[in-house]
Order: structure tokens, then C-alpha cells, then sequence
């Protein structure tokens, strides 16, 4: 068979040459660039790796993402990472918050206080988490430290984290240990109940690539460039209308597995969507290894106290609860309306209570959220499925805490 033999002109090869030369300075440009500035690296992520506020770490499993441009240079939810504050807040969404940065109660407590606040909550994240961060918080010298437990799902995700820190259950009984491995062996809790049951539906969410994709999207900065602009260019996302804090909105959108966990209340006053049935799993602790979540969440606090009060700073405990719990009193059909609701504020007022006696026994501080929120003169919740305070609740948390805040 005869060979094909292709020849390229001079002019052709010199071009060519040429842009195969553009090509690698516009690449090492650009890698030297994104690894000397976060904006560059913004510039040149994905949507998705941008807007999550979290990262995969392989010491607390999750850590905040510094691509976010609400975050600092520490990956945290702040206007910058500070050397040194007064305060500061530890926690999961609920304290990280899902409002914009300037509405979440930390920093409506900098405002009210003057105080410098440091927030270091994350998505995600639970007691155990916060005693993990401890020392980095302490190591700033605050004055105060307030961590935020939050009985929605912080069981669950201390449980969790026990996986990668072992050491985490020290304290807790060998029995409740083996019943608990022995249950996840079974199934894992998450396949087996945690699962989220929203189907968001999202446009822009991030795909599975090929492989040779992959390696495009990871090492090639002028791939990355050209994908960043393509998603500047479509717009925004589409959001799911289960989110879209508005009530009607939000309700006719249940498909009918969606209202096996989620049930709408529209009240007089106060309307949204309730969770009960999925609240109600990540509080049941006849489940051994959320039994096992709620001793490893209650050592971590007490841990902490110990820490703090080792170098004489004040730790103050701030107990969050569901918003099924908050609108509680105002449910019109706690039977049939909400199938799981009263089993679910059963868990909670009595681990709350277990909670409290403990950490009173102990001498530490804590501040219940629950009354004040069920008083707020307007609703503090959002009206879809969204289970985290809007401003109205922020305030209040503020409020209620800034009342145990030395000026």
C-alpha cells in the first residue's frame, strides 16, 4: 500500500507554528495567573465550582470554598479572613446562612455589638465539626466562641464525620458503637433515609465528563476560559420552583413522591412548606447511629467548653430548631396535615432537653432559640421548602443572642 505523504507549505507551517506557540503562552499565562490570584481562578472556574460553598476535604469531609465570592481567603463566609476577632461563630447552614451575607445573624451581631465577628460556619457542618475547629478559632484569640447546633440534621452529620475521626467517640458506650456499625453495615443511613427528596432539576448543575473532558477541565486554563464564558454568556441557572419563596409557587410544584415527606400549611398568619417525615428520621433516635450523632454532638460541645475554658475564653452554646418545631403551635392538622409532625417535635423537645440538662450540669452557657421564634411578630421562615430562617429570623436569633453578648 503506498504511503500518504502530506506537506504542508512553508506559509501554512509557519502559521500553524505560530499558533501552537500562541496557544502555549496564553496556557502558561494563564496557569501562572490562576496560581497567584483567587480572581483569576474565580474567573476560570465552572458555575457550580464557584457558587458551592463547600469543597471535598479529606480532614473534615467538607471545607469552605474559597473560589466563593462571598468567602474569604480561609474559605469562610466573611468580607475578609481577620487576624484577630472578638467573637467568634461556629455552626452549620443555619449559621453560615442563606440569606445575603450582610442579613445572617453573625453578622447582624457585629452590626448591633460592634464587635468584630469572625463566622466560620459551614453547610454541612456540625458540633463535632466545630470542636475540629476549635483550635484554628482560638488560635485567633477571641474573647467569645458561640457554636450553633441546629437539631435538623447535626445528628446525622456527627455520626457522619465519625467515619473520618474515629476519635470523635471516645466516651461513647462500646455497645451503642458495635449496634450502630453493625446497623450501617446493613445500609447506609444516607441510601437508607437521608436522602434529600427535593428533585431540583437544576440547569448547570455539574455533569459526569469523559475522561479526556475531565482532563480538559482539570490541566487545560484556555478550555476552562472558553467553558466559563459559555455559562456567562446562557445566564443564571434555572431555579427549582420548591424554592422560589413564594407559597403557591412552591406547593403546586410537590410532585406526589415529593408530598410523601413534604406537606404545605397555610395558615392565617404564617404559611410554608413542613418536612416532617424526612426532620423526623434525622431526630429519631431509636435509629442507633443517630443516637450515636446526638452523644458524639453532646461530647464534641462538652469538649469545647473544656478547651475554652483551658485559656479563659467564654463559649456560649446556641440551640437552633427545626422550622417544623417553630410552627408547631400554629398547625391546624398535626395528624393528618403532617403525617410524622408530632413524633418529630416529640425527638426534638426531648433531646433538646437531654441536650440542655447536660450542658447545665457542666456549667455552660446556652441560649434556646425555640420560644423567641415562635413569637416573632412576623414569619420567620421562608414559605417554600427551604428549611433555613429568612431575615425576620436572623433577627430574632440576633436578638436573642445578642441579650447574652457582653458589649
Amino acid at each position: 500500500m503506498p504511503r500518504v505523504r502530506v506537506n504542508l507549505s512553508p506559509a501554512l507551517a509557519v502559521q500553524t507554528g505560530l499558533l501552537l506557540i500562541t496557544f502555549i503562552i496564553l496556557e502558561i499565562s494563564l496557569h501562572v495567573a490562576s496560581w497567584g490570584s483567587v480572581a483569576v481562578r474565580r474567573l476560570l472556574a465552572s458555575p457550580w465550582e464557584v457558587n458551592s460553598p463547600v469543597i471535598v476535604d479529606s480532614h473534615l469531609g467538607l471545607r469552605g470554598n474559597p473560589l466563593n465570592p462571598d468567602h474569604d481567603a480561609r474559605g469562610y463566609r466573611n468580607e475578609r479572613a481577620l487576624r484577630q476577632a472578638d467573637i467568634f461563630t461556629l455552626g452549620d447552614s443555619l449559621t453560615y446562612g442563606l440569606v445575603h451575607p450582610n442579613e445572617v445573624w453573625p453578622r447582624l451581631l457585629a452590626t448591633r455589638t460592634r464587635a468584630s465577628v469572625y463566622n466560620m460556619a459551614l453547610p454541612g457542618y456540625g458540633p463535632a465539626h466545630s470542636q475540629l475547629q476549635l483550635a484554628e478559632a482560638l488560635a485567633l484569640r477571641p474573647r467569645l466562641v458561640i457554636v450553633a447546633p441546629y437539631f435538623g440534621n447535626d445528628l446525622y452529620d456527627s455520626f457522619n464525620l465519625t467515619r473520618l475521626h474515629p476519635e470523635l467517640l471516645d466516651g461513647v458506650s462500646p455497645g451503642l458503637r458495635a449496634t450502630a456499625e453493625a446497623r450501617e453495615r446493613q445500609q447506609q443511613l444516607k441510601q437508607e433515609r437521608i436522602a434529600f427528596f427535593v428533585e431540583r432539576g437544576e440547569v448547570g448543575v455539574k455533569q459526569s465528563p469523559s475522561s479526556f473532558r475531565a482532563w480538559l477541565a482539570e490541566d487545560v486554563q484556555l478550555y476552562r476560559l472558553l467553558r466559563a464564558l459559555k455559562y456567562r454568556l446562557a445566564g443564571p441557572p434555572a431555579s427549582t420552583p420548591l424554592l422560589s419563596r413564594h407559597f403557591a409557587t412552591a406547593a403546586a410544584a410537590l410532585t406526589p413522591s415529593q408530598r410523601e415527606y413534604a406537606s404545605p400549611e397555610d395558615g392565617p398568619e404564617w404559611r410554608t412548606i413542613l418536612t416532617p417525615r424526612y426532620r423526623r428520621w434525622v431526630l429519631d433516635d431509636r435509629d442507633p447511629r443517630i443516637r450515636l450523632g446526638f452523644e458524639v454532638m453532646q461530647a464534641a460541645l462538652l469538649r469545647m467548653a473544656e478547651q475554652c475554658r483551658a485559656v479563659g475564653v467564654r463559649l456560649l452554646v446556641v440551640l437552633l430548631p427545626t422550622k417544623e418545631s417553630v410552627f408547631w403551635p400554629r398547625v391546624k392538622d398535626h395528624a393528618h396535615g403532617h403525617p410524622g409532625l408530632r413524633e418529630l417535635v416529640a425527638y426534638e423537645d426531648r433531646l433538646r432537653s437531654e441536650l440542655m440538662g447536660t450542658l447545665n450540669d457542666q456549667g455552660i452557657e446556652v441560649v434556646d432559640v425555640l420560644g423567641p421564634l415562635r413569637l416573632a411578630q412576623a414569619q420567620p421562615y421562608y414559605e417554600d421548602v427551604d428549611g433555613h430562617p429568612n431575615l425576620v429570623g436572623n433577627q430574632v436569633i440576633e436578638a436573642t443572642v445578642v441579650a447574652r453578648v457582653p458589649r
